[in-house]
């Protein structure tokens, strides 16, 4: 569970760095922001689809 945690943390991160970036009006650093906030998504997806199942 921990690294699940890390891995959705970091995400998330990767993700909101990448938005703020997008935002600077300059066309390198659209891009770059855009890419990180593929990747970022990408890792906050893929953590939350493997999430533990909690048994009970």
């Amino acid at each position: 569970m921990r690294k699940v945690t890390i891995f959705l943390l970091a995400g998330l991160f990767i993700f909101m760095l990448g938005v703020y970036l997008s935002t600077l009006l300059t066309t390198h650093w659209v891009v770059v922001g855009t890419s990180l906030a593929i990747i970022g998504g990408f890792m906050m997806g893929g953590s939350s689809y493997f999430l533990p199942k909690i048994k009970k």
